[in-house]
């Protein structure tokens, strides 16, 4: 009995050791949680939105979130006005996964693109399409969960929420809250979270 009691305490405390941790995370409502915008027509903002319609701006389609998952502050493919015309637009980041193991990306969502066959909103993690969103949440946030463990161990990782739009219906566009990354450190890597230290270093281009 006493060889299973122990038995059962290593693998207790395996299962502990192996599970995923949060190593960034942003609300949006300090500040832009690193992330930089860049495109043809700038259409990333960080913001507080207010629920406008894309009809009653002259678009189409229904309405923006009013604030964000949780809190106020969101980035969106403009804030309170239509996305633009013939847009090609990203909203970047590099992370340092060295250390890191069963990586995941985590966010919420709010979506009124139509669909994905013209306007798309996609997540790219170095070079590689992840995800391709239907582009209809249905005037709500929803949940959205990217294996990312492909990349693991990598001391270099570039994570971009990509949104290119045609030059024929403009609607509300994209917006994004929450947006976390959660991984199992090495155990070198778990002495940093314990002094405070983020595993996944955050460098601005």
């Amino acid at each position: 009995m006493r060889n299973v009691m122990i038995l059962a305490a290593v693998a207790g405390a395996a299962s502990v050791a192996a599970a995923q941790t949060t190593v960034y995370s942003s609300d949006f409502e300090a500040d832009g949680g690193g992330w930089t915008p860049s495109g043809v027509n700038g259409d990333w903002e960080r913001g507080s939105p207010t629920g406008v319609t894309g009809t009653s701006l002259g678009g189409s389609g229904g309405a923006e979130p009013t604030g964000g998952f949780s809190g106020d502050f969101v980035w969106g493919t403009v804030i309170g006005g239509l996305h633009g015309v013939g847009s090609d637009e990203q909203l970047s980041q590099n992370f340092d996964f060295t250390g890191l193991s069963d990586v995941s990306l985590n966010f919420q969502e709010w979506i009124l693109t139509g669909s994905s066959a013209f306007d798309m909103a996609s997540v790219v993690v170095n070079g590689d399409e992840l995800y391709l969103s239907d582009g209809d949440s249905g005037e709500a946030w929803r949940a959205v969960n990217l294996d990312l463990s492909a990349y693991d161990g990598l001391a270099s990782v570039d994570i971009v929420f990509n949104f290119t739009s045609t030059t024929v219906v403009e609607r509300m566009g994209w917006y994004i809250d929450d947006v976390s990354i959660r991984a199992v450190p090495a155990p070198g890597a778990m002495a940093l979270l314990g002094l405070g230290g983020l595993v996944a270093t955050r460098r601005r281009r």
